[in-house]
C-alpha cells in the first residue's frame, strides 16, 4: 500500500483540525504534523484545504463503526429515559405550585 503524498496528508490533518474547532495555520500545521514540514509544504496544504469543499477520502484502513453506533444508541436511550424522568418531575412541581 502506498502512502499518500505529504501535501495530501497535511490537507487531511487540516480537516481534522477544522473538525476539532481549530483554524489550520502554517505554524499549527507544522507543529501537529507527524513528520517534518517545510513552510512551503504547509502553505501549499492550506491552499488546497481552503480550496476543497469537503474532506478527502482517507486512505487509512476502514474501521467498523457498528460498535460506536451501538454505544451511541444506548446512550441516546439512557438520555431519553432521563429526560422522561425530568419532564415528569417538572410536571409534578408545576401542579404543586397551582
Amino acid at each position: 500500500m502506498t502512502q499518500p503524498d505529504p501535501i495530501q496528508q497535511l490537507v487531511m490533518l487540516c480537516h481534522k483540525m477544522r473538525q476539532q474547532g481549530q483554524q489550520p495555520s502554517v505554524g499549527l500545521l507544522r507543529t501537529k504534523a507527524p513528520f517534518k514540514v517545510s513552510v512551503t509544504q504547509a502553505i501549499d496544504a492550506i491552499k488546497q484545504f481552503n480550496g476543497s469543499a469537503q474532506p478527502p477520502i482517507s486512505q487509512e484502513p476502514n474501521t467498523d463503526n457498528s460498535g460506536n453506533i451501538a454505544a451511541l444508541e444506548k446512550r441516546i436511550a439512557a438520555l431519553e429515559a432521563g429526560m422522561s424522568v425530568l419532564e415528569e418531575r417538572l410536571s409534578r412541581l408545576q401542579q404543586n405550585n397551582h
